[in-house]
């Protein structure tokens, strides 16, 4: 069990009061370093909250609290005599400066994501035991996984995207999006069709294939399309795409398995231009994909 949990306290407290306790500290020592621990916090709260509110205050001295901490125990591997001789050779603002370091490289990752990000998540109250390392190593976790996710989506979108993509850096958004796309992939791997994108012909092709066939030989079907797909990609992105569920495809499976509204349905997770969504629901103003019904279009708008 580690130090601080056995005490109830932060590891940078317990290392100043057993430095002073064992006469390593003098109280000089321990004295100045509460002036910059104090200095810090104000520069804090005057930069990230308020100097006005008391409960700003004392929140910045958390923040400041846990920054050192991520930054003393980053350098010690949580050894109190170690610790103890950091503080001592290199200083309370050095191990701040280290902490914040860790915490700036979350923008190293992503800069959006660092932007999610607020600084008291940092924070550390007095009686606080929460290892600091840990908060932040689950951070940097979240931050690759947003990035990867940003990046997979970009990767399929090039692919499958039947609009123009605008970028975003919403998670959802990102997740629903993919979805989308990949329910499509699969969609026309159903129909044994080397294209990329849905045009009528294909959309007409999959609603006959998915309302005729028998849903076990459709499902059998379904699981050799993800497997094949997910052989396709490299290992990460086939890693990530399993541990995020993107591969389980309920939504599209329970519509297959149902058998019901699948002209409702299917439109609604598939990734389809705007002219054929435009089609699907009767809207004549969405434009021409040069299908027959644009002749018909065509013909009404001539003067006769």
């Amino acid at each position: 069990m580690k130090i601080a949990e056995l005490r109830n306290k932060p590891f940078i407290l317990l290392v100043l009061k057993d430095g002073l306790a064992d006469g390593y500290f003098t109280e000089e020592f321990v004295h100045k370093g509460k002036q910059q621990l104090s200095d810090m916090s104000l520069r804090i709260a005057s930069d990230n909250l308020s100097i006005i509110y008391a409960d700003h205050i004392k929140k910045a001295c958390e923040i400041v609290l846990g920054i050192i901490n991520l930054g003393l125990l980053s350098h010690c591997d949580n050894n109190t005599e170690k610790a103890k001789d950091i503080i001592k050779t290199q200083g309370i603002v050095y191990c701040f400066r280290a902490g914040w370091a860790k915490y700036a490289e979350l923008k190293l990752i992503s800069a959006e994501y660092f932007k999610q990000i607020k600084l008291d998540t940092y924070a550390l109250a007095a009686n606080d035991t929460s290892d600091i390392t840990l908060i932040h190593a689950d951070l940097v976790k979240k931050g690759q996984d947003s990035l990867k996710l940003f990046n997979l989506h970009r990767i399929i979108s090039s692919k499958y995207a039947a609009n123009v993509v605008i970028p975003e850096t919403d998670e959802d958004y990102l997740r629903f999006e993919l979805q989308k796309l990949l329910n499509s992939a699969i969609a026309l791997m159903l129909i044994d069709s080397q294209h990329k994108v849905f045009n009528n012909e294909r959309y007409d092709q999959l609603i006959s294939y998915l309302s005729k066939t028998d849903v076990k030989i459709l499902l059998e079907k379904f699981a050799l399309c993800v497997a094949d797909f997910a052989e396709t990609q490299s290992v990460s992105t086939k890693n990530y795409l399993q541990e995020s569920s993107l591969l389980d495809f309920n939504e599209f499976k329970s519509i297959i398995t149902s058998q019901k509204k699948l002209s409702v349905y299917i439109p609604e997770i598939l990734e389809l231009s705007v002219n054929l969504t435009n089609e699907l629901n009767d809207d004549f103003e969405g434009g021409y994909d040069f299908g027959i019904d644009d002749q018909e279009d065509i013909a009404y708008l001539k003067p006769e």
